[in-house]
């Protein structure tokens, strides 16, 4: 396990322990966001830098079994598609519990090939 992994591991269990994994959080840190690239104190790179240690949390406690690099290409999406980006990038759909599902467990949904 590489230390990034680790530290991610352990950031999760820190944060569980207290309590932070509501969706309140999550909500309030992109609002924080959102503030601080409106006001010019964020940049793309630093808005990156924080998806990527979300990204990196989610990850590294994700139940084995699934199709990691799905999951993956899918919470990359997701995660692009709730945080603040530059004027240029248009932003998608989150998506639904359905499709969450299926990139959790694709045999679970067929039709959705």
């Amino acid at each position: 396990m590489d230390r990034e992994t680790e530290q991610a591991r352990e950031l999760h269990r820190t944060l569980e322990f207290i309590g932070l994994r509501a969706q309140a959080t999550a909500v309030g840190l992109l609002q924080l966001c959102a503030e601080l690239v409106k006001a010019g104190v964020l940049d793309t790179e630093a808005v990156e830098r924080i998806k990527q240690s979300i990204f990196r949390e989610i990850a590294a406690n994700q139940p084995r079994g699934y199709n990691r690099a799905e999951f993956e290409r899918t919470l990359r999406q997701r995660l692009d598609a709730v945080f603040p980006c530059g004027d240029t990038v248009a932003r998608q759909g989150v998506g639904n519990v359905q499709d969450m599902e299926a990139s959790l467990d694709p045999s679970a949904h067929p039709e959705r090939d």
